[in-house]
């Protein structure tokens, strides 16, 4: 936050030796003066100039800044309403780049009023040190509302509601639900219990409808929002949680090598298709449903049955963990049985991305790390099989082409390095992207790379119009074709 300080001289004009001359009254500190005077003090309309490029423009009374005028700060920041004895005091609004404080101000402070961030969100009610304090009602660029008493900045008792139903009342820290509360979901349950970072955790009460559609109150333990009928009973799952994991964990070496082992040799003379298809965060259920259909639906151009790998994050043990010890040994395992010269390396990554290029890799109650731009690149590189196809559907993902285009590559993302792409919601089937370029646009062919793009692309966009997301917020998923590649593709 940019704190306001004007020059300490405006309350001092009356002890100044000004000097006069054609162009207006000029001050000890450099500053110019041009406007009324009133026996010899600024009074009425004038302008006040400093050589740093600072000025007011506006009322004077007895030598000070007092009554309706403009403060151009030289920064880009400007300020326009009532001063007294050069203090913002009154109603005025004050800006500062793309964000802009209006409302009621007293001796330099923003008491009650609005504000509207760069960023996005604004914020209606009760000002401390130019951040929401007491009462007020913030709203968020995804049109969530909180409302209620604000400290520092952030709520701490009061209201939440979204577009998606979810409806919150009770206490608040850093934004999330904390301490004692009632959430209502989409559904209609209500949850009351406390919560903890945003979910609600202990002892506490669910109400849910029965059969009949009448109210039924279950108390209960809450543990990171998840509902169980006792203590015990949490304990009981818990444990076996931990139990499956660990098995999991001693299974998963063996569950890589049969998928592995299992993989179709390549055929002398027949441009052979290699598939690996990744899931990535397997706390989104929407990224191991699109493992899936996409293999199944590339199955529908390429001969892949038998020469495809699917690992999968949050999708029980149908397939191997997606990891980034699996990852690797994949792409080893399939460019061991290609002919680098003959066959298509293709691969699909689908999940969450940072906006660093990181593409995520998680896995309920076991930890792993994320997959960086630059290892990606460091591993396809290595490669021998020369002609690859990456698709890569994740937020910032146009961070991968631009690292990884190459003359004998083709690259399609879902977005461009500075957006964020869509669809990757809990109750999506597949993302946006996905969904575009194996949909329709795929019955187009894969002939040619830069009209199946082309047609997913526009998809993309049709589909983010239809929900409103304006043009600013577009995807804008990416492409890159190596002339090489496509050489070797249509011969």
């Amino acid at each position: 936050m940019k704190y306001i300080c004007l020059p300490a001289l405006l309350l001092l004009l009356t002890g100044c030796e000004p000097t006069q001359f054609a162009g207006g009254t000029a001050l000890p500190d450099g500053s110019v003066y041009a406007g009324d005077l009133e026996n010899g003090l600024f009074h009425g309309q004038g302008k006040l100039t400093w050589p740093d490029g600072r000025f007011y423009e506006g009322e004077f009374r007895q030598g000070r800044m007092t009554g309706r005028g403009r403060f151009d700060y030289g920064d880009g920041c400007i300020y326009e309403g009532e001063f007294l004895d050069g203090d913002l005091n009154g109603s005025g609004r004050y800006e500062c780049g793309e964000t802009a404080w209006e409302g009621q101000f007293q001796r330099g402070e923003l008491l009650k009023g609005s504000v509207s961030w760069e960023e996005g969100g604004a914020y209606e009610g009760e000002f401390q040190d130019w951040e929401p304090h007491g009462q007020g009602h913030q709203t968020t660029t995804e049109g969530a509302h909180y409302e209620g008493t604000f400290e520092d900045g952030y709520l701490v008792q009061g209201s939440y509601r979204d577009e998606q139903g979810y409806r919150y009342q009770g206490g608040f820290e850093y934004s999330f639900y904390a301490g004692e509360g009632e959430l209502t979901q989409p559904d209609g349950t209500v949850i009351r219990a406390t919560f903890e970072y945003g979910e609600a955790n202990g002892e506490g009460v669910r109400i849910r409808k029965n059969d009949k559609g009448e109210p039924l109150e279950e108390a209960g333990y809450f543990a990171s929002g998840q509902y169980y009928p006792s203590k015990q009973a949490w304990q009981g799952n818990h444990r076996q949680q931990k139990a499956a994991v660990e098995a999991r964990l001693y299974s998963e070496a063996d569950r890589l090598q049969s998928t592995l082992a299992s993989l179709a040799p390549q055929r002398p003379g027949v441009r052979d298709v290699y598939l690996l298809v990744v899931g990535g965060d397997g706390t989104s259920p929407v990224f191991a449903k699109e493992v899936d259909w996409v293999s199944e639906r590339l199955g529908t151009v390429f001969d892949v049955k038998q020469r495809q790998l699917r690992l999968s994050n949050g999708g029980g043990d149908k397939f191997p963990l997606a990891t980034r010890t699996s990852v690797r040994e994949s792409l080893k395992a399939l460019d061991t049985l290609m002919d680098p010269e003959e066959d298509l390396l293709l691969v699909h990554l689908a999940s969450h991305g940072d906006d660093n290029g990181d593409f995520k890799l998680a896995e309920k109650k076991l930890p792993l790390n994320d997959l960086s731009v630059t290892d990606g690149k460091q591993w396809l590189d290595g490669l021998n099989a020369r002609h690859q196809w990456i698709v890569i559907s994740a937020c910032y993902s146009g961070l991968w082409k631009e690292a990884l285009a190459s003359p004998n590559r083709v690259v399609f993302t879902s977005a461009a390095p500075d957006r964020t792409s869509f669809g990757c919601g809990d109750d999506s089937e597949r993302t946006w992207f996905s969904a575009a370029l194996y949909g329709d646009a795929l019955d187009t062919g894969a002939a040619d790379p830069a009209a199946w793009f082309t047609a997913a692309n526009e998809r993309v966009t049709e589909m983010e119009k239809e929900q409103g997301i304006e043009g600013e917020s577009h995807s804008l998923p990416q492409h890159a074709v190596g002339q090489e590649f496509l050489r070797w593709w249509k011969h």
